[in-house]
């Protein structure tokens, strides 16, 4: 669904409550929230590990003595979407034909149960899962997957300040074929019920030192909820003073609130090669796919 009507504050606080309040109705008494940042990581369809994985000032490796060969940094593709928690009947089929070929598949609001159920019959399928809540028998949050295992990951949460729900940013560093250094993929969704900036501010600074450290290319993607000025201008200015570059869309069908598009992909030390925003009926958002090569400039 697009809206691209921008209503004056007091419309927009009364159609943010308005749009919480089925949420708030359709959680009560069902939602269980983990007490910390725990990632599930996992091959196939088979879950492996779960860990308490927070955020630091630095990524730590997990799993050295899993070989793999790398993402090829001459080409490979990026999808990201938020999938509405897999709750559409064609969302199954709408992700294998788009993300079948990724090399990195980037989910909000995934279901945890029904990606497993894609994931044979994809090729980004190393994933990593940070929980953000569980609603009856089904994990929610955010889902990062790849075609080679992660070297290292954390997970950052921050709550919704009308609910608590947390939203999550997951980041994760793969390994590029035949070289040193690796590729930093964050995967976000921004809080998103809230009047003033400052939880979401306080989301992006508990990533901002880990990308800011990292030498090699980057990829911050996901739905950033920037549905006014505020919010919009805080993200661009933060992608900004990271050196992170916003890829554009043409045609643009991403989705639009108060006709502010609300997700979307930034990158460092990559170049974009080919960018497409696909329509979709099985989510409120379109995926976004993405094909990057290294930048060899920024690589010598």
């Amino acid at each position: 669904m697009k809206i691209n009507f921008k209503p004056p504050l007091p419309a927009t606080v009364l159609l943010l409550a308005l749009s919480a309040l089925p949420l708030l109705l359709n959680f009560a008494g069902c939602v269980a929230v983990p007490d910390q940042a725990v990632v599930a990581s996992g091959s196939m369809d088979r879950e492996l590990d779960r860990q308490p994985a927070s955020c630091g000032s630095a990524l730590e490796l997990v799993n050295p003595e899993r070989d793999t060969e790398g993402i090829d940094p001459s080409s490979f593709t990026v999808l990201s979407w938020n999938s509405h928690r897999s709750g559409h009947k064609d969302w199954n089929s709408d992700l294998i034909v788009l993300g079948r070929g990724a090399d990195i598949l980037l989910l909000q609001e995934a279901a945890l149960g029904p990606v497993l159920d894609t994931q044979p019959e994809m090729a980004a399928n190393e994933w990593l899962m940070a929980k953000a809540f569980q609603l009856d028998e089904r994990e929610i949050g955010v889902m990062s997957a790849a075609r080679v295992a992660p070297q290292a990951y954390c997970a950052s949460r921050e709550p919704e300040p009308l609910f608590k729900i947390p939203k999550i940013g997951l980041a994760a560093s793969y390994p590029l074929a035949g070289l040193d250094t690796s590729l930093l993929v964050v995967n976000i969704h921004l809080v998103n019920y809230t009047i003033n900036v400052a939880a979401v501010q306080r989301q992006i600074s508990a990533l901002e030192e880990i990308v800011r450290a990292h030498e090699g290319p980057v990829i911050v993607a996901g739905d950033f909820n920037t549905w006014n000025d505020e919010r919009e201008s805080l993200v661009r200015q933060k992608m900004t003073e990271l050196e992170m570059n916003p890829v554009s869309f043409d045609p643009d069908h991403r989705v639009s609130f108060f006709s502010h598009r609300v997700d979307g992909v930034y990158y460092r030390g990559l170049e974009v090669t080919k960018s497409l925003s696909h329509q979709v009926e099985s989510s409120d958002h379109n995926p976004l796919e993405v094909h990057f090569r290294l930048d060899q400039g920024a690589a010598q």
